[in-house]
Protein backbone atom coordinates (compact mmCIF):
# COMPACT_ATOMS: atom_id res chain seq x y z
CA UNK A 1 0.00 0.00 0.00
CA UNK A 2 2.37 2.30 1.01
CA UNK A 3 4.71 1.96 -2.13
CA UNK A 4 1.55 2.13 -4.19
CA UNK A 5 0.87 5.91 -2.75
CA UNK A 6 4.42 7.02 -3.20
CA UNK A 7 3.92 5.77 -6.90
CA UNK A 8 0.98 8.18 -7.42
CA UNK A 9 2.96 11.53 -5.57
CA UNK A 10 5.53 13.76 -7.46
CA UNK A 11 8.10 15.24 -5.64
CA UNK A 12 9.67 18.61 -6.54
CA UNK A 13 13.30 19.04 -5.81
CA UNK A 14 15.23 22.35 -5.95
CA UNK A 15 18.31 23.15 -8.47
CA UNK A 16 20.76 23.88 -5.52
CA UNK A 17 19.61 20.24 -4.10
CA UNK A 18 19.73 18.83 -7.61
CA UNK A 19 23.34 20.05 -7.81
CA UNK A 20 24.21 19.00 -4.31
CA UNK A 21 23.23 15.20 -5.30
CA UNK A 22 25.14 15.13 -9.05
CA UNK A 23 28.43 16.67 -7.65
CA UNK A 24 28.37 14.23 -4.43
CA UNK A 25 27.72 11.31 -6.46
CA UNK A 26 30.66 8.92 -6.89
CA UNK A 27 32.62 8.72 -9.94
CA UNK A 28 32.68 5.39 -11.67
CA UNK A 29 35.19 3.37 -11.75
CA UNK A 30 37.03 0.98 -14.19
CA UNK A 31 37.01 -2.37 -13.62
CA UNK A 32 40.30 -3.96 -13.94
CA UNK A 33 42.08 -5.75 -16.63
CA UNK A 34 41.91 -9.31 -16.45
CA UNK A 35 45.60 -10.90 -15.81
CA UNK A 36 45.82 -12.78 -19.25
CA UNK A 37 43.32 -13.22 -21.84
CA UNK A 38 43.35 -14.61 -25.48
CA UNK A 39 40.53 -15.05 -28.45
CA UNK A 40 40.66 -16.89 -31.79
CA UNK A 41 40.29 -14.30 -34.20
CA UNK A 42 38.60 -10.70 -34.82
CA UNK A 43 37.63 -8.85 -38.00
CA UNK A 44 36.78 -5.52 -38.33
CA UNK A 45 37.42 -4.14 -42.31
CA UNK A 46 35.17 -2.56 -45.00
CA UNK A 47 35.51 -4.35 -48.67
CA UNK A 48 35.18 -3.32 -51.85
CA UNK A 49 33.02 -4.18 -54.61
CA UNK A 50 33.93 -7.33 -55.72
CA UNK A 51 36.50 -8.60 -53.81
CA UNK A 52 35.21 -11.55 -52.46
CA UNK A 53 34.07 -12.60 -56.20
CA UNK A 54 30.91 -13.08 -56.86
CA UNK A 55 29.95 -16.10 -55.28
CA UNK A 56 31.28 -14.87 -51.79
CA UNK A 57 29.77 -14.67 -48.82
CA UNK A 58 29.54 -10.82 -49.20
CA UNK A 59 28.52 -11.18 -52.81
CA UNK A 60 29.74 -8.36 -55.40
CA UNK A 61 28.73 -5.55 -52.98
CA UNK A 62 30.91 -3.33 -50.95
CA UNK A 63 30.13 -4.17 -47.19
CA UNK A 64 31.67 -3.40 -43.57
CA UNK A 65 32.23 -6.07 -41.17
CA UNK A 66 32.45 -6.64 -37.98
CA UNK A 67 33.00 -10.15 -35.84
CA UNK A 68 34.11 -8.70 -32.25
CA UNK A 69 36.48 -11.56 -30.47
CA UNK A 70 35.52 -14.99 -31.70
CA UNK A 71 36.13 -17.94 -28.90
CA UNK A 72 37.55 -15.32 -26.04
CA UNK A 73 38.88 -16.49 -22.69
CA UNK A 74 40.42 -14.65 -19.94
CA UNK A 75 41.43 -15.58 -16.31
CA UNK A 76 38.65 -13.95 -15.06
CA UNK A 77 36.48 -16.77 -16.81
CA UNK A 78 35.86 -18.16 -19.18
CA UNK A 79 39.05 -19.66 -19.04
CA UNK A 80 38.73 -21.46 -21.94
CA UNK A 81 36.76 -21.04 -25.22
CA UNK A 82 36.33 -23.05 -28.55
CA UNK A 83 34.39 -23.06 -31.99
CA UNK A 84 34.68 -25.32 -35.39
CA UNK A 85 33.69 -25.01 -38.82
CA UNK A 86 34.26 -20.90 -38.38
CA UNK A 87 33.15 -19.23 -41.44
CA UNK A 88 34.39 -15.69 -40.65
CA UNK A 89 31.85 -13.90 -42.51
CA UNK A 90 34.00 -14.80 -46.04
CA UNK A 91 36.88 -13.34 -44.93
CA UNK A 92 38.51 -16.43 -43.10
CA UNK A 93 37.66 -20.00 -43.16
CA UNK A 94 38.85 -22.14 -40.12
CA UNK A 95 38.17 -25.95 -39.11
CA UNK A 96 38.97 -25.10 -35.02
CA UNK A 97 39.86 -21.73 -33.41
CA UNK A 98 40.58 -22.04 -29.34
CA UNK A 99 42.18 -20.07 -26.74
CA UNK A 100 42.93 -20.31 -23.08
CA UNK A 101 44.00 -18.39 -20.15
CA UNK A 102 45.02 -19.02 -16.98
CA UNK A 103 46.74 -17.99 -13.91
CA UNK A 104 48.72 -21.16 -11.94
CA UNK A 105 48.64 -20.98 -8.05
CA UNK A 106 52.46 -20.09 -8.09
CA UNK A 107 50.51 -16.38 -10.20
CA UNK A 108 52.45 -17.73 -13.72
CA UNK A 109 49.97 -16.74 -16.35
CA UNK A 110 50.01 -18.39 -19.28
CA UNK A 111 47.74 -17.36 -22.53
CA UNK A 112 47.39 -19.02 -25.59
CA UNK A 113 45.41 -19.22 -29.04
CA UNK A 114 44.73 -21.05 -31.90
CA UNK A 115 43.29 -21.20 -35.10
CA UNK A 116 43.45 -24.92 -37.23
CA UNK A 117 43.20 -25.06 -40.72
CA UNK A 118 42.85 -22.11 -41.45
CA UNK A 119 41.98 -20.18 -45.02
CA UNK A 120 41.97 -16.09 -45.88
CA UNK A 121 40.05 -15.80 -49.26
CA UNK A 122 39.89 -12.06 -48.68
CA UNK A 123 43.82 -12.24 -49.73
CA UNK A 124 43.06 -14.08 -52.64
CA UNK A 125 42.97 -11.50 -55.27
CA UNK A 126 46.86 -10.44 -54.15
CA UNK A 127 48.19 -13.75 -53.49
CA UNK A 128 46.46 -15.08 -56.83
CA UNK A 129 45.60 -17.93 -54.69
CA UNK A 130 43.76 -18.52 -51.48
CA UNK A 131 46.39 -17.88 -48.45
CA UNK A 132 46.58 -21.24 -46.09
CA UNK A 133 48.06 -22.53 -42.80
CA UNK A 134 47.64 -25.72 -41.23
CA UNK A 135 48.15 -23.93 -37.83
CA UNK A 136 48.20 -20.09 -36.81
CA UNK A 137 48.87 -19.71 -33.19
CA UNK A 138 50.19 -17.65 -30.40
CA UNK A 139 50.77 -17.58 -25.89
CA UNK A 140 52.41 -15.67 -23.65
CA UNK A 141 53.77 -16.71 -20.22
CA UNK A 142 54.15 -14.20 -17.09
CA UNK A 143 56.41 -14.82 -14.38
CA UNK A 144 58.19 -12.01 -11.21
CA UNK A 145 60.60 -12.88 -13.96
CA UNK A 146 58.66 -11.57 -17.08
CA UNK A 147 56.84 -11.91 -20.34
CA UNK A 148 58.07 -14.36 -23.21
CA UNK A 149 55.79 -14.91 -26.09
CA UNK A 150 55.82 -16.61 -29.56
CA UNK A 151 53.68 -17.41 -32.86
CA UNK A 152 53.76 -20.35 -34.59
CA UNK A 153 52.52 -20.37 -38.43
CA UNK A 154 52.55 -24.41 -39.48
CA UNK A 155 52.41 -24.58 -43.55
CA UNK A 156 51.53 -20.33 -44.32
CA UNK A 157 51.11 -20.22 -47.39
CA UNK A 158 51.23 -16.43 -48.90
CA UNK A 159 51.21 -16.88 -52.27
CA UNK A 160 52.73 -13.76 -54.21
CA UNK A 161 52.15 -11.83 -51.37
CA UNK A 162 55.55 -12.70 -49.86
CA UNK A 163 57.41 -15.75 -48.33
CA UNK A 164 58.39 -15.55 -44.10
CA UNK A 165 62.51 -16.67 -43.66
CA UNK A 166 62.83 -19.69 -40.88
CA UNK A 167 63.24 -18.11 -37.27
CA UNK A 168 60.66 -14.99 -38.26
CA UNK A 169 61.43 -12.72 -35.27
CA UNK A 170 58.59 -10.28 -33.64
CA UNK A 171 57.05 -8.05 -35.70
CA UNK A 172 57.93 -9.82 -39.08
CA UNK A 173 56.52 -7.04 -41.57
CA UNK A 174 55.30 -7.81 -45.33
CA UNK A 175 52.91 -7.21 -48.15
CA UNK A 176 51.95 -4.42 -50.68
CA UNK A 177 52.77 -0.87 -50.46
CA UNK A 178 49.54 1.53 -49.50
CA UNK A 179 47.21 -2.00 -50.29
CA UNK A 180 47.56 -4.67 -47.67
CA UNK A 181 50.31 -5.01 -45.19
CA UNK A 182 50.76 -8.48 -42.97
CA UNK A 183 52.19 -8.33 -39.60
CA UNK A 184 53.64 -12.33 -38.18
CA UNK A 185 54.69 -12.90 -34.54
CA UNK A 186 53.23 -9.25 -34.08
CA UNK A 187 54.10 -8.00 -30.47
CA UNK A 188 52.95 -5.24 -28.71
CA UNK A 189 53.98 -3.84 -24.92
CA UNK A 190 51.43 -1.73 -23.15
CA UNK A 191 51.78 1.03 -21.10
CA UNK A 192 50.91 -1.58 -17.78
CA UNK A 193 53.46 -3.48 -18.19
CA UNK A 194 51.03 -5.87 -20.21
CA UNK A 195 52.26 -7.81 -23.58
CA UNK A 196 49.94 -8.71 -26.52
CA UNK A 197 51.25 -11.23 -29.04
CA UNK A 198 49.26 -11.70 -32.55
CA UNK A 199 49.94 -14.55 -34.65
CA UNK A 200 49.11 -12.62 -37.29
CA UNK A 201 47.87 -9.01 -38.49
CA UNK A 202 46.38 -8.38 -41.51
CA UNK A 203 45.70 -4.40 -42.08
CA UNK A 204 43.69 -3.34 -45.08
CA UNK A 205 45.27 -0.05 -46.14
CA UNK A 206 42.29 0.88 -48.18
CA UNK A 207 43.60 3.94 -50.96
CA UNK A 208 42.35 4.06 -54.35
CA UNK A 209 45.74 2.17 -55.34
CA UNK A 210 45.22 -0.67 -57.97
CA UNK A 211 44.46 -4.48 -56.23
CA UNK A 212 42.94 -2.21 -53.28
CA UNK A 213 40.79 -4.47 -51.23
CA UNK A 214 39.22 -2.58 -48.43
CA UNK A 215 40.08 -0.99 -45.52
CA UNK A 216 40.81 -2.09 -41.82
CA UNK A 217 41.96 -5.29 -39.38
CA UNK A 218 42.09 -8.54 -39.16
CA UNK A 219 44.05 -10.49 -36.13
CA UNK A 220 44.15 -14.67 -35.89
CA UNK A 221 45.38 -15.77 -32.99
CA UNK A 222 45.87 -13.20 -30.20
CA UNK A 223 47.01 -13.87 -26.47
CA UNK A 224 47.47 -11.06 -24.01
CA UNK A 225 49.45 -11.31 -20.30
CA UNK A 226 49.90 -9.01 -17.43
CA UNK A 227 52.67 -8.42 -15.64
CA UNK A 228 53.53 -10.30 -12.18
CA UNK A 229 54.84 -8.07 -9.68
CA UNK A 230 57.42 -10.17 -7.95
CA UNK A 231 56.40 -11.56 -4.75
CA UNK A 232 56.72 -9.71 -1.01
CA UNK A 233 59.16 -12.12 1.30
CA UNK A 234 59.16 -10.77 5.18
CA UNK A 235 62.23 -11.08 6.88
CA UNK A 236 62.33 -13.48 10.00
CA UNK A 237 62.09 -11.57 13.09
CA UNK A 238 64.78 -11.39 15.70
CA UNK A 239 64.06 -13.49 19.02
CA UNK A 240 63.90 -11.01 21.92
CA UNK A 241 66.09 -11.16 24.30
CA UNK A 242 64.93 -10.80 28.00
CA UNK A 243 66.22 -7.46 29.53
CA UNK A 244 69.38 -7.59 31.53
CA UNK A 245 68.60 -7.35 35.70
CA UNK A 246 68.84 -3.78 36.58
CA UNK A 247 68.12 -0.98 39.27
CA UNK A 248 64.70 -1.69 40.63
CA UNK A 249 64.46 -5.46 40.40
CA UNK A 250 64.51 -7.86 42.99
CA UNK A 251 66.96 -10.67 43.82
CA UNK A 252 66.49 -13.30 46.00
CA UNK A 253 69.71 -14.28 47.60
CA UNK A 254 70.13 -18.10 48.88
CA UNK A 255 70.46 -19.46 52.02
CA UNK A 256 73.37 -19.94 53.10
CA UNK A 257 75.18 -17.13 51.16
CA UNK A 258 77.81 -15.29 53.01
CA UNK A 259 75.37 -12.27 53.10
CA UNK A 260 72.54 -13.57 54.79
CA UNK A 261 74.76 -14.23 57.87
CA UNK A 262 74.08 -17.22 59.64
CA UNK A 263 72.21 -18.89 56.95
CA UNK A 264 69.26 -19.90 58.97
CA UNK A 265 67.06 -17.49 56.35
CA UNK A 266 67.15 -16.25 52.57
CA UNK A 267 67.51 -12.48 52.45
CA UNK A 268 65.48 -10.48 50.12
CA UNK A 269 66.80 -7.46 48.97
CA UNK A 270 65.90 -4.75 46.67
CA UNK A 271 68.14 -3.47 44.53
Amino acid sequence: MRSALLRGRTFAVAAPALALLATAAPPAVAAASPAGSAYGASASVSLLAGVLGDTGVLGDKGISVDTGKLAPSSTDGPTSASIVDVPLKGLVTAKAVTSSAKQDSDRTIRSKAAIVDAALPVLAPLAGRTPKASVISSECKSTADGITASSDLANLDLGRIGELPAGTGANRKLGVPGVLQVIVNEQIKHSDGSLTVNALHVKLLGGETLGALGSGDIVLASSTCGKVAPAVVTPPTTPVKPPAPGPGQVTIVPAGAPETGDGTLAAVTEQ
